[in-house]
């Protein structure tokens, strides 16, 4: 009798693990998904889209770490590369093969990684803080006199995009463009794939104009490191994807945390020097990607109890992982122990310089909102906050709060940023609220589209 694990296509009856529905992830369900599968589940990215849902951290390390036969090229994916996955699919929109340090490995991925470490270097931390701390000052200007205001639309969601419009060296109305398009690719629905198209178009234009006039930007600087005009669009792509929305849902869950758990808010309060464990214990409770996609198997592999075929696509799940460790540990972790997974691990971990600068901009978002309105609480009961119906995105889609109003500090270095802030609760209320707020229209008046000639 064969003892070989068994495959995808059996897997004791159990059913594979739908990764597309709008279910919320919690701990409690990866704790019985865990108990159920063990540390790995057959899943379905999308229908007709077969994978792996990896969930023990150990296993998760072991696909981050172990690049010799866990490849990050998807032009290993064998769905996406036979046609299972078609070209209207949002997955291929997503996870196509592209000049970028996400999507390769081993010396192209070290020249990519090189250079945006290369364009980062010329980005001071003094530099960051301006931006961040000038940002987060005139957001809160804008809804500080009106008792009332949503964090995640007016706060959370801005305070990333504007940072990344000063270190880009992008024009305010091009950054709002940029993130308008990628988020309708992060959506990864139907209109996915013309959105891709027209991301790109945009970061080559951005280049091209940047290679005429260089500046002191990221963008600048990857051209100076050697990029062509295809590979800064794919490095730009990289850093957008991950300065943007995990560090806008970072700071959310963090925020979201300080204002329904009184022991972290008392704890916060009485020693703000404590802001990166409070931002690092929400990494661990609440990392802003629970799931990722994806790692495929160079040759076939065991995982658990399951045997994986070369080419399948794994997911990484994170939120998972992190319950798996908790489950095991000690509470105590929560706060010292950097071992959670939020950033990555291995030659695909999260540089040092971005990891700062992410963490930079969620811990001085944090205290800013905190120090200026000292006295801000929850306008609704915690259990009515709406998670983000995503299984990969975690989150809140609102955050709404109340306050006592408070002065506003004024327009620092003649920024014009904020020109019509009575639009903004209108704004948001327009938005689906079974879904994260758009950019595009809530953008419109924060950041106008640049006047083509």
């Amino acid at each position: 009798m064969s003892t070989q694990p068994p495959s995808l296509g059996a897997h004791h009856g159990l059913p594979p693990v739908k990764l597309y529905t709008e279910t919320v992830p919690t701990v409690r369900m990866w704790t019985d998904l865990l108990e159920r599968y063990g540390p790995i589940a057959p899943a379905e990215i999308e229908p007709g889209a077969t994978g792996w849902l990896v969930l023990g951290f150990e296993e998760n390390r072991r696909v981050l770490t172990d690049t010799a036969t866990f490849a990050r090229d998807p032009g290993w994916w064998r769905e996406l590369q036979d046609g299972t996955i078609g070209p209207e699919s949002g997955l291929r929109a997503l996870y196509s093969k592209r000049p970028s340090a996400v999507f390769c490995d081993g010396e192209e991925h070290q020249r990519y990684r090189k250079a945006i470490l290369t364009a980062f270097a010329q980005l001071s931390e003094q530099q960051i803080l301006h931006h961040v701390g000038e940002a987060a000052g005139l957001l809160i200007d804008a809804f500080c006199l009106h008792r009332k205001a949503d964090l995640i639309a007016q706060f959370a969601r801005q305070v990333p995009l504007t940072v990344l419009c000063r270190l880009l060296g992008l024009g305010p109305g091009d950054t709002a463009e940029v993130c308008a398009a990628m988020q309708t690719v992060w959506e990864a629905g139907p209109d996915a794939p013309a959105a891709r198209q027209e991301l790109e178009q945009l970061l080559i234009r951005f280049s091209q104009e940047k290679r005429r006039n260089p500046q002191n930007d990221i963008i600048s600087g990857l051209i100076a490191a050697g990029m062509d005009d295809a590979e800064v669009c794919g490095q730009v792509t990289t850093l957008i994807s991950a300065g943007d929305e995990p560090v806008t849902q970072l700071i959310g869950n963090t925020l979201r945390m300080l204002l329904t758990d009184r022991t972290t808010r008392g704890e916060f309060q009485s020693a703000v020097s404590m802001i990166n464990e409070t931002v690092n214990t929400s990494l661990w409770r609440d990392p802003p990607f629970a799931m990722v996609v994806g790692r495929y198997p160079t040759r076939d592999v065991t995982i658990g109890q399951y045997h994986v075929r070369r080419g399948d696509c794994l997911v990484l799940g994170y939120g998972a992982a992190h319950a798996d460790l908790i489950r095991r540990g000690s509470k105590d972790m929560l706060g010292a122990n950097r071992a959670h997974l939020a950033w990555g691990a291995g030659p695909h971990t999260c540089p040092e310089a971005g990891r700062q600068m992410a963490l930079t901009i969620a811990e001085t978002a944090v205290e800013k909102i905190l120090q200026r309105l000292p006295d801000i609480q929850l306008a609704v009961d915690p259990d009515q906050l709406k998670p983000i119906p995503s299984m990969s995105i975690h989150g809140v889609v609102e955050l709404p709060v109340v306050y006592k109003a408070s002065a506003p500090e004024g327009a620092r270095g003649g920024s014009q940023l904020w020109a019509r802030p009575q639009s903004t609760m209108a704004s948001v209320e327009r938005q689906n609220p079974t879904r994260p707020p758009s950019r595009g229209g809530f953008l419109s008046w924060l950041l106008p589209t640049r006047q083509k000639p």
